[in-house]
């Protein structure tokens, strides 16, 4: 429709302008199509991503879409200061690609600096250990054993104070190097509880576990209910459904989910008139010509 930032900024110089794509407006890559699965895919995380000798797997949730979308919102209010300070407007370039590779942590910086690919190591961490999904008797936990002394910690509460005296394992190098051969030692303790017996003993203890949650548990936890996070909405389709609320909590001013995700289309008519000026006649004949 050529509505770029080029030509709306010469109709409201005021304009902040945000576009999403797959691999941005300023990019070698501007042609191709850009989906969650393909900016997973490009963006590096699907290599690092899946059991160590199964394919490379796409994350369970979209978050080519989502992170892209978390850092649009971010670029949108940080022109928006600029602006309120500067008088200064802008382009907000996002590609989904980039948003993908940002939040790949230390991946990049352990190729750059090593020179070692990064390669898929299931729920392990490349460089602390044990850091990682266990199987109990009814479910599966995780521990994050992030120090010696959680270490310790931990090999006290389990009974297997022989561990520390192990050359392999005393420091977390070590046990990460090594941890092919920690992991089976450590695993039969979790098989021998269930879930609450594990969360209980290593709370208790102080060590850092939490239960693998299943989406029927988690939008049942109290904590979840206490903060608001699944809210009831009444969609134009398919009638009361529950959604995730919002994760951003501010104490002076809360914000709320109160209505579901527009239908397609459903506010192509006020945007076009309210925001950008369009006449009626402008909009029907856009309608008729299969624009809109």
């Amino acid at each position: 429709m050529s509505l770029g930032y080029e030509v709306l900024k010469e109709i409201n110089p005021e304009i902040i302008y945000a576009s999403i794509c797959g691999f941005g407006h300023k990019s070698l890559y501007q042609e191709r199509p850009g989906y969650d699965i393909i900016a997973q895919a490009t963006g590096g995380i699907m290599a690092i991503t899946g059991q160590t000798d199964g394919p490379p797997t796409r994350v369970g949730s979209s978050i080519g879409d989502i992170f892209s979308g978390s850092f649009a919102t971010i670029g949108i209010l940080a022109a928006l200061r600029v602006r309120d300070k500067t008088g200064l407007r802008q382009e907000v370039d996002i590609s989904m690609m980039d948003a993908v590779l940002s939040v790949l942590e230390n991946a990049v910086v352990r190729y750059t600096v090593t020179g070692e690919i990064p390669k898929r190591i299931g729920s392990g961490h490349p460089s602390i250990a044990p850091f990682d999904v266990f199987e109990t008797k009814d479910g599966w936990v995780v521990i994050a054993i992030g120090n010696d002394a959680l270490w310790k910690m931990f090999c006290k509460t389990i009974n297997k104070e022989d561990l520390l005296d192990d050359p392999r394992f005393t420091t977390n190098p070590k046990r990460s190097k090594n941890y092919k051969k920690l992991k089976p030692i450590i695993t039969e303790w979790f098989k021998e509880k269930t879930v609450e017996e594990t969360l209980n003993i290593l709370m208790n203890a102080g060590v850092p576990v939490g239960e693998v949650n299943t989406i029927d548990k988690i939008v049942d936890d109290p904590n979840i209910k206490l903060r608001e996070m699944i809210v009831e909405v009444e969609h134009p389709l398919a009638g009361k459904v529950k959604i995730t609320g919002t994760p951003i909590k501010l104490s002076i001013t809360p914000g709320k989910v109160e209505k579901p995700s527009p239908v397609l289309g459903q506010h192509t008519e006020e945007i076009l008139e309210e925001l950008l000026g369009f006449s009626k006649e402008e909009i029907n004949r856009l309608r008729e010509e299969g624009i809109i």
